[in-house]
């Protein structure tokens, strides 16, 4: 008899005659055969049997009795062979368990899963389908739908998102490529999924609702249109979110509905209303930058805006945070698109 690390893992799992109809039947049904299983009515539409025949033979039956005595360490062979190599499709670890002879044919791993069931074994996996493609991911990762979540998340709150933002920090060398893959294949399965710059991972998911970085462009080129990539870029660093770099940019501005791009310049075609986009705050802080040719001292802007109610922390905040006030020379606060040199916030950390 060949020892447990040469016998393929179907007869180390089920070791009984072929001819033993009431044994292949337990094989089909917990898919020991390598078929991933089958319920008692497949199972008897296959045979010419009743599903209730099928149900007393597997009933009947204690599929433990059938596995060899070694049956226990092929089949943690197996788990250890398929943990070391997810995530993944699950067809990719079947087909690299035949090449490697672990298993006599392809073996769906829904059999694994059923003999460690059946045997108390804890499994490091689980299988989960995306649009009927099965995969293998580790028992640690999370479910699809979180993962497109978090994806969501990222995009509403920056405009877009890199696959590395959505990965284990903790993962290195080959996990974190299986790692990216997998999320990547998650991802470019919603029908909104567009990439920005692949080589990077910078992507975005065009229906997010409330996408705050659409809505900052929107404001700038209601204030300036056009206006270039670098002005938008510093408008967007005043959120305080990582940027990717101004062709990943160039490529959000192009792929958003109302706008185009030519060389370095984006436009909005037809052009925004700033009563449309700007908040109460930003149109009173607009009106008076632009009564000034779109520049104005910071002691003159506070106080011509507490001349209109304005509150102090109010009017801080706009000027802070708002995508049309850039502030220049130290002392002076201009709108976006007006021509002076821009001081880039702090918060602008740039993402190469």
């Amino acid at each position: 008899m060949l020892p447990v690390e040469k016998l393929p893992l179907e007869k180390a799992l089920f070791g009984v005659p072929p001819e033993d109809r009431d044994a292949a039947i337990v094989a089909r049904h917990y898919g020991f055969d390598g078929r991933g299983g089958a319920n008692f009515q497949r199972i008897g539409t296959e045979l010419d049997l009743t599903r209730e025949r099928v149900r007393q033979i597997v009933g009947e039956s204690d599929p433990r009795a059938h596995i060899m005595p070694d049956g226990l360490a092929a089949l943690d062979r197996v788990i250890a062979l398929v943990a070391a190599d997810i995530p993944a499709p699950a067809a990719d670890v079947e087909r690299k368990l035949y090449q490697a002879g672990v298993t006599s044919a392809l073996f769906r791993i829904e059999g694994v899963i059923n003999a460690a069931s059946l045997l108390s074994r804890r499994l490091p996996f689980r299988i989960s389908a995306l649009r009927k493609t099965r995969f293998l991911l580790p028992d640690s990762w999370p479910q699809f739908r979180e993962i497109i979540n978090a994806a969501h998340n990222q995009v509403r709150r920056h405009g877009m998102a890199t696959i590395a933002q959505l990965m284990d920090e903790g993962a290195g060398g080959d996990r974190a490529g299986r790692d990216a893959l997998m999320i990547e294949t998650i991802l470019s399965a919603q029908p909104d999924f567009r990439w920005l710059d692949r080589t990077l991972g910078w992507f975005w998911l065009a229906q997010t609702h409330r996408n705050c970085a659409v809505t900052r462009i929107r404001k700038m080129l209601a204030v300036a249109n056009p206006l270039s990539v670098s002005e938008i870029r510093a408008g967007l660093g005043r959120m305080g979110s990582p940027l990717a770099h101004e062709r990943s940019l160039l490529e959000l501005c192009r792929q958003i509905e109302g706008l185009s791009v030519r060389g370095e310049m984006v436009h909005a075609s037809p052009g925004i209303e700033t009563a449309e986009v700007l908040n109460k705050t930003e149109l009173e802080i607009f009106q008076l930058l632009s009564e000034n040719n779109g520049c104005m001292s910071n002691s003159d802007l506070i106080w011509q805006s507490n001349m209109l109610g304005m509150k102090r922390p109010t009017f801080y905040q706009c000027v802070t945070r708002s995508p049309i006030v850039t502030r220049y020379n130290g002392r002076h606060y201009r709108l976006i698109g007006s021509g002076q040199s821009v001081i880039s916030p702090r918060s602008e950390i740039a993402i190469a």
